[in-house]
């Protein structure tokens, strides 16, 4: 009997992924635990192994596809057990003839592969079983780096389409208003801590404070978060991820500055797992290395709130009756509205302007 390889369920964050590289083709005789494919979600790829031994049968989707976590993506068994498709099979390279089965390659690997602009195809891999790791992508000598921006006429990828369904979603389903605050950050300027770390440490102390800040929804009800554990984007070549500061209302400033630094080295290569994107209460995301001023967050459900930091930079300020420069930042704090009014969103933004205004309350 035919053995169903399901996209393992790996979030109960969000419903779907998307099946990043296959492995295999229909055909190709596998082992029990061989690798089969590598799928995707919240831009964290894992692998999927063969459950069974025997041949693939079928691949269901074709690679690039977004699919809901659970349900079965190829079929394993023997060659007598196949039945023909009742649809047009999806596009996979094919048994004889046509183009190789894609190599096999680390997460890592195939990150910094597409970076570089390197051909997997022409990388010799001296990991376990051949399989290619960061440093063969690196020995390959790619002369040019791929452009990720879409040409005109192009579709979007997989886990582009996966992500503007969501956000589409998400405006749609909840009642979403931005809040905005101009925060006096002259003396942390001066101070010159971790800016990142200062951010995550000013929100876990005023969520700790304002507990209606601190919900999740959990399918239609509400519920307290157990702890402050705050997620931080990491922008990406291809889009954002948001690894998760645990407990962070319990860690000093110099602890956080190396965790979130951690994070955001493992973001970009391609080495988190998806523990470390899920359960967040609150986000942070910040351009402040561009010289943006103010933007729009958007909420990403569960959570019920959501804070953008701009560029901060030296103004002109009106300081006890006199002007002087000053370093300036502005906060957007974005809610769901039909569960956190204007007062309360007000008063947790105003909390976070008073902490990061004095350093000292950051310690």
């Amino acid at each position: 009997m035919a053995t169903n390889v399901v996209f393992p369920r790996l979030s109960d964050e969000v419903e779907e992924g998307v099946v990043v590289t296959w492995f295999v083709h229909p055909g190709t005789r596998v082992a029990e635990g061989d690798l089969v494919a590598s799928v995707q979600v919240e831009k964290v790829e894992e692998e999927v192994y063969a459950p069974v031994a025997g041949v693939v049968l079928e691949l269901l989707l074709p690679a690039g596809a977004v699919v809901e976590q659970g349900l079965p993506i190829a079929r394993i068994g023997e060659p007598d057990e196949a039945s023909p498709p009742s649809s047009p099979p999806p596009a996979a390279p094919a048994a004889t003839g046509g183009a190789p089965p894609p190599v096999p390659a680390s997460p890592a690997a195939r990150r910094l592969a597409r970076e570089l602009g390197v051909e997997l195809s022409i990388v010799v891999g001296t990991g376990p079983g051949g399989r290619i790791v960061e440093d063969d992508v690196r020995g390959a000598g790619a002369s040019t780096a791929s452009s990720a921006s879409p040409t005109i006429g192009e579709a979007l990828s997989g886990p582009r389409r996966l992500m503007a369904q969501r956000m589409h979603d998400w405006l749609a389903t909840t009642a979403q208003i931005t809040l905005t605050s101009e925060v006096d950050v002259t003396e942390l300027a001066a101070a010159n801590p971790p800016w990142a770390a200062a951010l995550v440490r000013a929100c876990a102390l005023a969520l700790s404070r304002h507990p209606l800040l601190a919900r999740r929804w959990n399918a239609d009800r509400l519920v307290a978060a157990e702890q402050i554990d705050i997620g931080v984007a990491v922008a990406l070549d291809d889009g954002l991820v948001v690894p998760v500061v645990r407990r962070a209302d319990t860690k000093d400033l110099d602890t956080l500055a190396a965790e979130v630094a951690d994070l955001a080295r493992r973001a970009r290569t391609g080495e988190l797992a998806i523990d470390d994107v899920s359960g967040a209460v609150f986000t942070i995301t910040s351009l402040g290395k561009y010289p943006i001023d103010a933007f729009t967050p958007v909420l990403q459900p569960p959570q019920t709130a959501i804070l953008g930091a701009g560029h901060a930079r030296s103004r002109p300020a009106v300081v006890d009756g006199r002007l002087e420069a000053r370093t300036l930042q502005v906060l957007s704090l974005t809610v769901d509205h039909r569960v956190i009014d204007g007062a309360p969103a007000a008063a947790f933004l105003a909390d976070i302007a008073t902490l990061l205004a004095d350093p000292a309350t950051l310690r």
